[in-house]
């Protein structure tokens, strides 16, 4: 009994704390600095991805392929259908300082966001702020005396402290 309390305590601390660890995050370095690349769509395709295994819906990424004077070619994708352009359109891509990672592509008048959106954000931190409360109710309600409140609660500490390092190393 005292191995599933243990268990316990580390995962209700730790899922929490990198849940909001990793939203915080994902927050801080949304509206970060960015720089622009001037380039041209030289190729563009689709990969379909159909329902199976755990996955019950059917998806497809766009990817295109972007030719910058002085860099070599890149190419990403999405989900999104607005970001599946037709070759010789040219593009301007918005690349985040902090995470190098393509956050905006504008091509003509349209903007298309490849940042996870606000909303998921948001509930990422309501359910990891909920978590970290029931967590700390859990600890402060078991009547279980093997192991004593308070050592409970350092191990909990300690416990999002190492749920929070993972999520860095991760995201780094």
């Amino acid at each position: 009994m005292i191995v599933l309390r243990l268990i316990g305590t580390v995962l209700w601390f730790a899922i929490p704390a990198g849940l909001l660890t990793y939203a915080i995050h994902d927050l801080t370095v949304r509206d970060a600095p960015t720089y622009d690349i001037e380039g041209t769509v030289v190729a563009h395709r689709q990969a379909y991805h159909p329902a199976g295994g755990p996955d019950t819906t059917s998806s497809t990424t766009y990817y295109i392929t972007v030719r910058s004077d002085g860099e070599a070619d890149f190419e990403f994708g999405d989900t999104q259908q607005s970001l599946d352009t037709e070759p010789g359109t040219p593009v301007v891509v918005e690349v985040s300082k902090v995470t190098d990672k393509i956050v905006l592509v504008h091509k003509g008048g349209t903007i298309v966001d490849l940042r996870l959106a606000f909303g998921d954000v948001v509930w990422m931190i309501v359910f990891g702020g909920l978590g970290a409360l029931i967590a700390i109710v859990r600890e402060l309600v078991l009547e279980d005396y093997d192991i004593p409140r308070w050592a409970g609660l350092i191990l909990g500490a300690l416990s999002a402290g190492g749920g929070v390092y993972l999520v860095l190393r991760l995201i780094a």
